[in-house]
């Protein structure tokens, strides 16, 4: 039987915390974190010499998406909707985060 994935918090509750909000958005803007993401991105990436065979491009290729996907969501958890938090739909999933 597959499990829910359910957020560890609530998004609409994430956003009502703008202590927490402004914490992420200091992290994420903090030069000692962005070059830490960049040297990430830059190694997970594919490069002409790391190329090898199917099998091994996907699973690195799957990687590479993991990072970027990761930061991203990051970034979108420091933006305020336009709506306000009040329209904030309390899915199961993560896939909400666009």
């Amino acid at each position: 039987m597959p499990k829910d994935i359910t957020p560890p918090i609530p998004l609409n509750r994430w956003f009502r915390d703008l202590k927490s909000v402004e914490q992420l958005r200091v992290t994420l803007e903090n030069e000692g974190f962005k070059q830490a993401v960049a040297i990430l991105k830059e190694t997970a990436g594919p490069s002409y010499a790391s190329l090898q065979n199917t099998e091994v491009d996907s699973r690195r290729l799957a990687w590479y998406a993991g990072y970027r996907d990761a930061f991203n969501d990051l970034e979108k958890l420091t933006k305020l909707p336009e709506s306000g938090t009040s329209s904030i739909n309390n899915n199961n999933e993560w896939t909400h985060i666009e």
